[in-house]
């Protein structure tokens, strides 16, 4: 009976050996798994998102998406028609160029030549990320655009590297501070000036055809909904 009531109250189980001891130099285990901890950082993440709002209003409905397909195509039209100078944006955008240059002087030369163009477009990017978050669609649509075109200013500087004709801040005419000549130079790639830059400028092509895209989406999810 004694060793009956001991397998009734679960301390041995007919036919199965006890669970072995825990080693005592065994760490007690603590927490949760790891692999919940990107799911809790997630959660964390988008604790704090706003709410879809639903598209009850012919502006959310409609004319914003319009806009934003509008605001695309006439930023693409003024990027390639102007050689990718824009009147007070292209001035705002040299400003986000210089301040990369800022925030690197501590940095090597040639990080600090490539931290300019890299603000110019990752700049309206991580702007892009923040209104997706916010759930600000028009607001992506116009970021997109708007690294579009900083990408096509990035690429006419690179395609000035051989023969450095633009006018630069600052420059005293020597050409030294020519970031893409200086980049290029040390990567020994100034023979490729050119294909470079058709690649810099397919990028932005397509990153003005994501925006068209993302509005046509909206547009088409909106009138669904």
């Amino acid at each position: 009976m004694e060793k009956r009531e001991d397998e009734m109250d679960g301390r041995t189980t007919p036919g199965t050996a006890p669970p072995a001891p825990r080693p005592l130099d065994a760490p007690e285990p603590t927490g949760p798994p790891a692999a919940a901890a990107p799911a809790g950082l997630l959660a964390r993440w988008t604790a704090g998102r706003p709410q879809a709002r639903p598209a009850t209003t012919p502006w959310r409905r409609t004319w914003r998406w319009v806009l934003a397909a509008a605001v695309t195509v006439l930023l693409a039209w003024l990027t390639y028609s102007r050689d990718g100078w824009i009147p007070i944006l292209s001035g705002f955008d040299l400003g986000v160029h210089e301040f990369g240059h800022l925030l690197t002087l501590w940095a090597p030369a040639l990080l600090c030549s490539f931290a300019g163009s890299f603000l110019q477009v990752a700049a309206p990017l991580l702007l892009g990320a923040y209104f997706w978050w916010r759930r600000d669609q028009l607001a992506v649509v116009l970021m997109v655009a708007w690294a579009a075109e900083n990408l096509h200013n990035v690429s006419v500087y690179v395609a000035d590297a051989q023969v450095m004709v633009l006018p630069l801040l600052g420059d005293d005419g020597s050409g030294a501070g020519h970031d893409w000549h200086n980049i290029l130079l040390a990567l020994d790639a100034l023979a490729a000036t050119d294909r470079i830059a058709l690649v810099v400028r397919t990028c932005s092509v397509v990153l003005f055809v994501v925006a068209l895209g993302l509005a046509a989406l909206g547009y088409s999810r909106a009138r669904r909904d």
